[in-house]
């Protein structure tokens, strides 16, 4: 066998010294895996920005989104890798909520198609599939917010009522990190209710502005609508109804009310709207069905259409004449369990009170319901050319990055309930010509003031253009209808927009646009003001990958830097220019960290006091002071030198990295050189004196688990000759460290040690310097040839081989077994035996270890070789592997016995159950009189011939008498190994006693002639009992002594 290397030996010796040390191991702790930051394409799901999540509180929910009201689906998406993306796609999904606010199953409209579309040409090299043909690295798909579409059109949601959760997935080809392609949000849907009120001119074409002399009739209409299917049906809705203006009378012409037709209506006063006079519930008691009140009221019902006409006649002796009509809702009466009709009870238990309640229903009036915008209107009238120009919506728009640019993702306008977030927003107005001809141009400009509550200075600006932030660009132009305007002037218009940006907090906003006509009056100046106010509230931004971007072992004084990445989102400002990063360890701050860009990397060398569990935390934090954090466990390595010189010169350097704090030093004395003369060195003959010995220790011992690596450094003067290094234990143990001496200088050499992996420090010994040649132990010529290994009965390892020549008196055939807990072992390997060498007796050739110490179903790698000394072996040798076989596999055993006597032969049969693969043969095993169990199944049995036979003859015996057999059968397989069983059957035997007739003619039995016995010898029998009972009395009482005195006399 090939001579082992000196490493070799080191890690075998340190495996065997070490293997009764008693490790400490630390506290095992979360380590992120230091691997780098993503290489390759990478496409993320960062955030979904419509429909907006739903949050709820104990004050309410909100974003939630209204039955029938569409909504489209919008998120950024993010190539987060260092790689272009060549093809990607988008799944979005909407699925119901589970309860636990979890995804159930996939959702449906109302045709029963799956709520659920694919897109899978986003991204792709292909023009006319795709409209993107690369991702580059770091981009956001689109620029910012992406809305979803499918077949080329936006994805389109009519919700139903109900809880639901809408992911969004992308995919890529080579995605490097599927991890983050997912988002979700849970989306609330809820029944709306809406009580619309319309006023219009007749015969004016839908116009709200009318002309001439008149009389005018008008209609006013009032409808309820709902998303339940109960519909609305709201109680006396009350809506005012206010006629003013230069006006000669003002009447009712329908649903007059008790003053019936022609009653005057100039003025203001209240409409109760609806039927009246119908019996409803006003009151229910929250559990008992019959405790119910009723009572008259005026309903107006789902969806039935209320109408009111009047007339009004304009005052046309002056020059001019303006009048108006509005109709607005007050209030209504709705029927529910409100938490007002709610009543709690307080009952005294004894032990203490219990508070129940009782969900009672009842009326409660309302003043405004789920669409405002429709709760009044307006019309008017002039009696010449009437100048009007007003504010149709405000309307303010979200998700620009810091600096303004960007498109909007979110909106909300004056009618609108919701909440804006933080961040720069823009307050936006449409305006549009009103007055009485068209073709009359009119200048304007917009008053914008945004004023945050709680403080006096409120933001103010007057513009009349909005160029940027809120498609399509409008630069300001008149209001009105007058093609002769050429060029380079602008066109007029009938509409315009103005648009003014802001910064907001968090906190309540209101917001004011005030509508300017310029060169003429306005002669409704009324509708030249909006005002909304709006809570404003914050998101939290996201991290969106936290990441170690150093590759290896982490060591300190390492040349390379510890080097982290960190990459967050935030809706409100997509950027990221607003977002601050700060770096922390458990004990203190990094040397880094900053504004955007500047603060999503940090680097710096590794030092002393990061040792051991080393925990680094990021912190992101949003312009309003909002922030997350995200915490990355780290391995810092220890890195030492122990060194130590002897009095005569010798140094010994002892590099450590271990995973512990503190220093690791060691100490180094010169020993006794008598103590190692005439040595005898592992693997190589003759003896060798030692020329320097240094008594070497450690002053701190660490486990394997805590050392990452080690090794050790002898120096020594060149004119001490030595050749070799060797480690002693204080048992005496020799392991050769190294056979090579390296030069330091002219003067110095050295030994480098490189100590193995997976071992603890080295422990306290000698390190002995040899200064003669070493000379190589020979191997024996003999070598193993023809092995063979197999299994043998009850578990036996049996191995068979010759040899190539004549062995010598000094070679030895060496045997090793090992267990192999590989291989699909199934068995359990007795580490306290194994692993087990031996010789095998000299020139037999063959070795067999019996079962005793091996497990069925267990694989052993066995092995022989021949050796004149420890590790001088000569090769090849023989190898193989036996799985020890104890049993019978497959679970097989025998069923339903049956035993039957057939002449002078009992039949026996039975059926298998089990797997029968390793069934040779059965043996059907009985005995008389007594029953039996497994554990003492009888020794007497009789064998099938092959493993299908089930049925076996068995010749009965000829003995005389009545008794039981009873009998059982159990599988056999190739090697004898046999199964127990108790017995399974039984069959009763009888055979009477056969007596022969003399043939003398006399009654057999009753005779005196020979065939009797003489009376005297009844007598004798007798005398003969009584001396052996005497005789064996005596034997006995001299053994009656104590255990250890008996003296026993045969």
């Amino acid at each position: 066998m090939r001579k082992m290397t000196p490493m070799i030996l080191v890690a075998l010796m340190l495996a065997s010294i070490f293997a009764s040390i008693d490790f400490v191991e630390l506290e095992e702790t979360v380590v992120i895996d230091e691997a780098g930051a993503r290489t390759g394409a990478d496409a993320e799901t960062i955030a979904i920005t419509s429909p907006k999540e739903t949050s709820c509180n104990m004050n309410g929910c909100r974003n939630e989104l209204k039955v029938g009201e569409s909504t489209t689906f919008a998120a950024f998406i993010k190539n987060s890798g260092d790689t272009a993306i060549e093809e990607m796609g988008y799944a979005v999904t909407v699925y119901l909520d589970d309860g636990d606010g979890n995804a159930g199953m996939i959702a449906r409209d109302l045709q029963g198609n799956d709520l659920s579309w694919e897109n899978g040409n986003v991204v792709c090299d292909d023009v006319l599939a795709c409209p993107i043909q690369s991702l580059a690295a770091g981009a956001i798909l689109g620029g910012g917010k992406t809305t979803m579409q499918y077949a080329g059109n936006d994805i389109t949601w009519i919700p139903m009522a109900g809880n639901y959760i809408v992911e969004i997935v992308v995919n890529a080809i080579d995605d490097v990190d599927p991890g983050n392609d997912v988002q979700q949000i849970t989306v609330s849907v809820i029944d709306w209710v809406d009580i619309a009120i319309d006023l219009s001119w007749d015969n004016n074409d839908g116009k709200d502005l009318i002309t001439g002399s008149g009389p005018h009739a008008f209609t006013l209409t009032v409808v309820s609508n709902g998303s339940s299917d109960a519909g609305f049906n709201p109680r006396n809705v009350t809506v005012n109804l206010k006629v003013a203006g230069d006006l000669i009378n003002a009447i009712c012409l329908s649903n007059c009310g008790a003053g019936g037709s022609g009653t005057d209506i100039l003025g203001s006063y209240d409409l109760i709207t609806g039927t009246s006079g119908q019996m409803v519930e006003t009151w229910r008691h929250g559990e008992d069905p019959n405790n119910f009140t009723t009572e008259p009221r005026t309903i107006l019902n789902y969806q039935t259409v209320w109408t009111y006409q009047g007339q009004v006649e304009p005052d046309v002796s002056g020059e001019t004449a303006a009048y108006s009509i509005e109709a607005s809702l007050q209030n209504y009466v709705d029927y529910d369990a409100f938490e007002s009709c709610w009543e709690t009870n307080t009952t005294d238990t004894g032990n203490g009170t219990t508070e129940s309640t009782l969900f009672h229903m009842c009326e409660e009036s309302q003043n405004s319901d789920d669409y405002p915008n429709s709760n009044a209107d307006e019309i008017t009238g002039y009696k010449n050319n009437y100048h009007d120009i007003r504010i149709t919506t405000l309307t303010v728009y979200q998700g620009y990055n810091t600096d303004g640019t960007g498109e909007p993702t979110y909106s909300l306008s004056d009618g609108q309930i919701g909440d804006l977030n933080v961040g720069t927003s823009r307050v936006h107005v449409q305006v549009e010509h009103r007055g009485s001809d068209l073709s009359t141009l009119y200048d304007w400009n917009i008053t914008f003031t945004t004023t945050k509550e709680g403080e006096a200075n409120s933001q103010t600006s007057t513009v009349g253009e909005c160029m940027d932030g809120v498609p399509p660009a409008y630069e300001h132009a008149q209001l009105g209808d007058d093609p002769s305007v050429l060029p380079p002037a602008l066109p007029p218009s009938l509409t315009g927009f103005a648009c003014d940006i802001v910064t907001l907090e968090e906190g309540t906003y209101t917001f004011e646009a005030d509508l300017t006509m310029d060169r003429k009056t306005d002669q409704r100046p009324s509708n030249n003001h909006k005002s909304v106010t709006f809570d404003v509230v914050n998101s939290l931004p996201m991290i969106t990958s936290f990441d170690l971007n150093t590759i290896g072992d982490l060591v300190v004084g390492q040349e390379e830097l510890l080097q982290m990445s960190v990459e967050a989102f935030d809706v409100d400002d997509p950027s990221g220019q607003s977002l601050e990063y700060t770096w922390a360890y458990q004990s203190g701050d990094l040397p880094c960290g900053g504004t955007a860009g500047a603060g999503t990397t940090c680097q710096f060398p590794i030092l002393n006091e990061y040792v051991t569990v080393f925990a680094v935390t990021v912190t992101v934090t949003d312009s309003q002071g909002a922030s997350v954090s995200e915490e990355m466990m780290l391995e810092i390595w220890n890195n030492a030198v122990g060194s130590a010189t002897t009095t005569s010169g010798i140094e010994v350097q002892y590099t450590l990295q271990y995973f512990a704090p503190g220093e690791f030093t060691i100490t180094a004395e010169d020993g006794d050189l008598t103590s190692f003369e005439d040595n005898v060195l592992p693997e190589y003959t003759g003896t060798y004196d030692a020329i320097g010995v240094v008594a070497y220790a450690p002053d701190s011992t660490y486990s394997a688990d805590d050392i990452l690596t080690q090794s050790m450094t002898v120096i020594f003067e060149k004119s001490l000759g030595a050749t070799s290094l060797w480690y002693v234990t204080d048992s005496g143990l020799w392991v050769s460290m190294s056979t090579t001496a390296e030069d330091v200088d002219g003067t110095t050499s050295m030994f480098q040690v490189s100590l193995p992996d997976n071992t603890p420090v080295l422990p306290g010994g000698s390190l002995v310097l040899i200064g003669a040649a070493l000379e190589e132990d020979a191997v024996p010529v003999a070598s193993i040839s023809a092995f063979d290994a197999s299994a043998g009965q009850g578990g036996a390892l049996v191995m068979n081989w010759n040899v190539s020549t004549v062995l010598l008196l000094s070679d030895s055939e060496v045997v090793t077994i090992t267990c192999n807990n590989g291989n699909g072992s199934q068995g359990d390997c007795d580490d306290t035996f194994f692993p087990f060498t031996a010789n095998a007796v000299p020139g037999a050739k063959t070795y067999t270890l019996s079962g005793a110490k091996t497990a069925h179903g267990m694989s052993y790698d066995v092995s022989v070789e021949i050796c004149n000394a420890p590790d001088s072996c000569s090769t090849p040798i023989g190898t193989g592997t036996i799985v020890a076989d104890k049993g019978v596999d497959g679970g097989v055993s025998a069923m339903n016995m049956a035993v039957q006597a057939v002449g002078e032969e009992w039949t026996v049969s039975w059926a298998a159950t089990g797997e029968t693969f390793d069934v040779d043969h059965w043996n059907v095993c009985y005995q008389k009189q007594e029953s039996f169990d497994a554990a003492n199944m009888p020794s007497q049995c009789v064998s099938t011939t092959s493993a299908t036979d089930t049925t076996i003859n068995i010749a009965m015996p000829t003995a005389e008498g009545t008794w039981d057999y009873h009998f059982t059968a159990v599988p056999v397989d190739a090697l004898g190994n046999t199964e127990s069983s108790a017995s399974m059957n039984s069959i009763e035997y009888h055979r009477d006693k056969t007596i022969t007739d003399p043939g003398d003619g006399g009654t057999v039995g009753t005779g005196s002639d020979s065939g009797s016995v003489p009376g005297w010898t009844w007598g004798l029998i007798g005398g003969l009992l009584l001396v052996a009972v005497v005789v064996s009395a005596g034997i006995l009482r001299r053994g009656d002594d104590d255990d250890e005195n008996k003296d026993w006399d045969y």
